[in-house]
Formats: C-alpha cells, sequence, structure tokens
C-alpha cells in the first residue's frame, strides 16, 4: 500500500499511522471523539467504493467540528473519486501500488472542474488554478530580464519543491551560478539539484558537477536509470542499437533519461530547465512558464528569451564554472556516444544525434504534455 497526497498527487514519502480509524456507520460522538484534541491522522474506511458515507463523515468532521488534521481514505477507491475525496475534506488516500498511484497523479492534474465550491477548497479547479500560476509567473518572470530575480520570483510563487534539473551545459551552469547567488536556498527554499547520470556522460560532465558543488556550495544528487531496464535494452537493441532507428535512440533516452527524470519530478510543484528559444527549432517558441498537465507541475525556462551573445557574456561577467567540452567545440552535451564538436556555422545542435534530421532532435524530457500552450503564456508575457 502507498499513500497518495491528494493536494499534490505526490506519494507520502513516511506516513504516519492513523490515530484513529472510522466505520463508514460512525456516529457523532464517534466523530466528536476523533475531532477532539486528535494528534495524528484521523482514517476513514470506504468497505466498496460505492459506499458514500466516508465523504459526509470527512465534510461533517471539516465544516460541523472543525477539524483540522489529516483525514485519510482508507479501502475500496478509484481515481474517478479523487476530486470527490479532495472536496469532501480529504487530504490523503491509501490505494495499491506505485502504478496504480500514477494513475491517481495523472487523474488528479486533468480533473479539476466544479461549478460548486466546498468549505475545504472554495474555489476546486486545481487543474485551472496551475494553469492561471504559470502564466501569472510568466507574467512575472518576463517583466524583469534580470535572471536572479526570476530565480527569486520562482521561489516567491511556487509552494513547495522546485526541482532544476542540470546538464551542466552553458545555460545549467548560468542557472546554478544565479541559484547560488540569489540566496533563496539559504533562504529556506525547497530547490533540489539534479542530473541525469544515464551511465553514458563525458567523463568532463561528472567533473563539471563536482567542481560546481564546491564552488556553489549546492548539493547536486545523481538520478539514475534502472539498472534492469538498462541491460534489457542493451540485451534487445544492442550497445550501439539506437544509431539502427529512430525508435530504438527513442526507446534509450526514454529508459536513461525519460524515466528517471519523471521519477526525479515526483512530488514536485515547480521544474526548472535551461531551454532557449535561440536553441534550435524545436525551441523556438519556448515559454518562460507553463503548465505541465502530464507531470502536474509549473515549468520554468527562466533563459528562454536569452540570446547566445548575452549568455556568453553573463558567463564571463560572473566567471560561470564551464565544462571544459566547450572549448572543443561542444556547444550541446548529451550522452558520449550521441554528441560530437560542431563545426563553425553549424547549428548549435548540429552535435546532437547528428545521423537524424533536425526536427527529430528531442530526448523526450521536454516533450510532455503541457496545458498551458506557448500562445497562451506569450499573450501573458506581453500583457506585462
Amino acid at each position: 500500500m502507498v499513500l497518495v497526497d491528494l493536494g499534490t498527487g505526490a506519494l507520502v514519502a513516511e506516513p504516519e499511522e492513523p490515530a484513529t480509524v472510522l466505520e463508514p456507520s460512525a456516529d457523532h460522538d464517534a466523530l466528536a471523539t476523533a475531532a477532539g484534541g486528535n494528534a495524528g491522522p484521523v482514517a476513514i474506511l470506504f468497505p466498496t467504493f460505492a459506499d458514500g458515507r466516508g465523504f459526509s463523515l470527512a465534510r461533517i468532521l471539516r465544516d460541523r467540528l472543525g477539524f483540522a488534521g489529516e483525514i485519510r481514505a482508507v479501502g475500496s477507491l478509484i481515481p474517478d473519486q479523487s476530486q470527490f475525496l479532495l472536496r469532501s475534506g480529504f487530504d490523503t488516500a491509501e490505494i495499491a501500488d506505485r502504478d496504480a498511484a500514477e494513475t491517481w497523479r495523472k487523474t488528479l492534474s486533468l480533473i479539476g472542474r466544479s461549478y460548486q465550491p466546498s468549505a475545504r477548497n472554495p474555489l476546486p479547479l486545481r487543474w485551472n488554478a496551475s494553469s492561471e500560476a504559470a502564466v501569472e509567473l510568466g507574467r512575472a518572470l518576463a517583466a524583469t530580464d534580470d535572471l536572479i530575480e526570476r530565480i527569486k520570483l520562482t521561489a516567491e510563487h511556487i509552494e513547495g519543491r522546485v526541482a532544476f534539473s542540470t546538464s551542466a551545459g552553458l545555460e545549467d551552469q548560468v542557472i546554478l551560478q544565479a541559484i547560488a547567488k540569489s540566496g533563496v536556498v539559504k533562504a529556506g527554499a525547497d530547490f533540489d539539484v539534479f542530473t541525469l547520470d544515464t551511465g553514458r556522460l563525458f567523463p568532463e560532465v561528472l567533473e563539471t558537477i563536482e567542481l560546481s558543488e564546491l564552488r556553489y556550495r549546492i548539493r547536486i544528487r545523481l538520478v539514475s536509470p534502472d539498472a534492469r531496464e538498462v541491460e534489457e535494452l542493451v540485451s534487445r537493441d544492442g550497445v550501439f542499437g539506437f544509431r539502427q532507428s529512430i525508435d530504438n535512440r527513442k526507446s534509450c533516452c526514454e529508459i536513461r533519461k525519460v524515466r528517471p527524470l519523471n521519477r526525479a519530478l515526483e512530488g514536485a510543484q515547480g521544474w526548472i530547465a535551461g531551454l532557449r528559444r535561440e536553441q534550435s527549432q524545436a525551441r523556438a517558441d519556448v515559454p518562460m512558464a507553463e503548465w505541465d498537465a502530464e507531470r502536474g507541475l509549473i515549468k520554468i525556462n527562466p533563459l528562454a528569451d536569452w540570446s547566445d551573445e548575452r549568455l556568453n557574456d553573463y558567463i564571463d561577467a560572473n566567471g560561470v564554472v564551464v565544462n571544459p567540452l566547450h572549448a572543443q567545440g561542444f556547444v550541446s552535451i548529451g550522452c558520449a556516444p550521441c554528441t560530437r564538436a560542431i563545426e563553425p556555422g553549424e547549428d548549435p545542435r548540429a552535435g546532437r544525434w547528428w545521423w537524424e534530421s533536425e526536427d527529430r532532435k528531442e530526448c523526450g524530457l521536454h516533450v510532455a504534455g503541457s496545458e498551458t500552450s506557448a500562445e497562451s503564456v506569450a499573450q501573458g508575457e506581453k500583457a506585462a
């Protein structure tokens, strides 16, 4: 059994044992006892998913008895009930396993409209609110061209964990330096910095990560793929099978990068990335901020409007730690077997998967379903 947070869709790492367990037939005295001075979660049992008495019990605890602690749904539940549980006053739900939890998370991110308010959630439009929050943050970021200020605005606008996935490329090194310089981590902001250790990184990348930790005093954790999945991939396609077809390459990226990223982003409210509009044709419309409905978070691209010149000027002016591969002609750096140095005048991402056409050069990390379109955020930016 695992516990899912109905407010965020995230798994609860170390759930507290319930102080009280209420049957659906619990009377008012049992509810009053549970609400009065209770030091732990109150669990309400659902014998079958069709038994709706638990919803009423939670509503009574919240509305009539003023209970402010955790109310947990336990028993026979289905993802379609998630919003009803949330609106009735439940905080968490105990469900079968992690696979089921993923279905619940997606349901919570996609279903959020209701025309009636509830005592716990007077504006229960969770999906809408998150989309609007992305547009609002996009406006705020576009209103300043100062990167440090953009980092601070991100910390102010997003409650909860903000993940930053770094590849140790130029853009990510600039963002890492700005996070350190902004002081948001020292001030208590929950910024989680990590890199995807695919098992095929250049040694220079790992050296840059280690040097950056020492310079900026920020922990950068390594997120690795599932060893069994990698073993099965190599056994099926071969060590360099990703060069045989687009499907093979995407499978490799999926296992070594996309799935580890999704695991690392579980429970995060925000995700900072180093995307810029000048990087490639596929990224020409990258917004400052967007709502990623599939992952249930706001994705922030604080360098979206930066030019190559501005990026390099910032690096020079601030002494940013730079991956030595850049001096060797590597502009966009991925896994070693899939990256080459580029020639003068070539597109910056020409060295990535150079055997493929330009319009196919994405690994899948930045193509998840975003409900807030680039156009809607751009309109927000123009209105600022």
